[in-house]
């Protein structure tokens, strides 16, 4: 007499089958997200290390700026503008700018989200998609003693006069458009 028993299936049935090939499409499409967000990761640290170029140039010329020898002249610290300097003025921001952009290796720097060169901005907004890898540069201005602040921070523009000692602060846009601070340094 035969039983229920002997009638078993041996090996996997279709539902198995089917939660099997489900497992490998998971494990497919784990993998290739894996891989675009460690290629968009990059692309961070790619704009990172182009924020982390600016400070290094930034802070060795900040070290000199103030003698009489100086290398880069337009970026030359002590010499107040005119009130009525214009952005390429010496003594400015625009000025020390181009003098950068002209002079130095960073003017081949490479924005890896858009495969340009970066360019700097005001502040990072989430919602405009078209800031990703770009760079923040900030005059970090400090208020009274005792303020709850301890600085104002303000985009470094064109026109403005670049002859003291100025405490920066250098920031990327990351993918989402959020500010990745890079540093704070002195030049």
């Amino acid at each position: 007499m035969a039983t229920s028993q002997d009638h078993r299936q041996l090996g996997p049935n279709s539902a198995d089958k089917l939660f099997l090939g489900f497992l490998v499409i998971v494990v497919i499409a784990v993998s290739l997200l894996g891989i675009v967000n460690y290629k968009e990761a990059l692309k961070t640290e790619a704009a990172k290390t182009n924020g982390e170029a600016w400070v290094a140039w930034l802070t060795e010329a900040g070290t000199t700026r103030f003698e009489a020898t100086t290398q880069h002249p337009e970026c030359k610290g002590g010499t107040k503008p005119a009130a009525d300097a214009k952005p390429g003025s010496p003594g400015t921001w625009g000025a020390c700018f181009a003098h950068i952009m002209q002079t130095s290796d960073l003017k081949d720097q490479i924005n890896t989200f858009f495969n340009v060169a970066p360019h700097f901005v005001a502040a990072c907004v989430p919602s405009d998609r078209t800031l990703m890898g770009a760079i923040l540069l900030e005059d970090l201005m400090p208020t009274p003693p005792g303020s709850a602040t301890p600085f104002v921070a303000t985009q470094l523009v064109d026109a403005d006069a670049i002859d003291y000692k100025m405490q920066l602060r250098l920031s990327v846009c990351d993918k989402g458009g959020y500010a990745i601070k890079v540093a704070e340094f002195e030049f």
